[in-house]
C-alpha cells in the first residue's frame, strides 16, 4: 500500500480560521444603514463582562470566555438610527446578526429594548484584553442573559440586519 507522505499543499484551517471579521454592516430598515469597523467598534465598548461559559442547548460544553469587552447590539442599531422609527413599527422587527459561516443569531426588538438580553446581547472586541484573533474569528456576538450561552453565540459575525416581521416571513417561503 503506497502512502502520500508529502506536505499538504495548504494547511488544514480551523472553521474559525476560515472565517473572519473585522467590521460589521447594520442593514435593513433602518434610515442609517452604516458600517463600523475595528476601531469603530473598539472606540465604542463599553461593555465589560465575564467570566461566561458557552454551552449548547443541550447543555455540552463549549468554551469557557474570560474577561470581554464588547458593544451592546442596541448601540449599533441606535446608531444606524433604530430610535428614529415609530415605535409601533419597531414593535414587528425581527434583528438578524449574521456570522460568515451562514449561522444567524435572532432577536426581536422587544427582547433588545424591554427585556435584560438587551444589555447583555453584545459584539465583543476583545477577551482578556486583547483585540479577538483572527484564528477566532474576530468579532463575536453573544447573548449573555441567555439561559444557554451557545446558541445565540458566533464568530465572524459582519453583518446585522433588521427587518419587519411580515417582510421576514416572506423572505423565509
Amino acid at each position: 500500500m503506497l502512502t502520500d507522505t508529502s506536505p499538504p499543499t495548504h494547511p488544514p484551517q480551523t472553521q474559525a480560521a476560515r472565517h473572519f471579521s473585522d467590521s460589521i454592516a447594520v442593514a435593513g430598515v433602518l434610515p442609517g444603514s452604516r458600517s463600523f469597523g475595528r476601531d469603530d467598534l473598539l472606540a465604542m465598548a463599553d461593555v465589560r463582562s465575564g467570566p461566561a461559559t458557552i454551552q449548547c442547548y443541550s447543555g455540552r460544553h463549549v468554551r469557557d470566555l474570560g474577561g470581554m469587552r464588547g458593544v451592546r447590539l442596541t448601540a449599533l442599531l441606535d446608531a444606524a438610527g433604530m430610535q428614529s422609527l415609530p415605535r409601533a413599527a419597531c414593535k414587528r422587527l425581527v434583528i438578524a446578526a449574521l456570522a460568515g459561516d451562514g449561522y444567524a443569531c435572532l432577536f426581536t426588538w422587544h427582547e433588545l429594548y424591554n427585556t435584560p438580553v438587551g444589555e447583555g446581547a453584545i459584539v465583543m472586541v476583545e477577551q482578556d484584553g486583547v483585540a479577538l484573533p483572527p484564528s477566532a474569528g474576530g468579532l463575536q456576538l453573544v447573548s449573555l442573559a441567555d439561559l444557554r450561552l451557545g446558541p445565540r453565540q458566533a464568530s465572524a459575525v459582519n453583518r446585522i440586519e433588521v427587518h419587519g416581521w411580515q417582510a421576514a416571513c416572506r423572505q423565509a417561503s
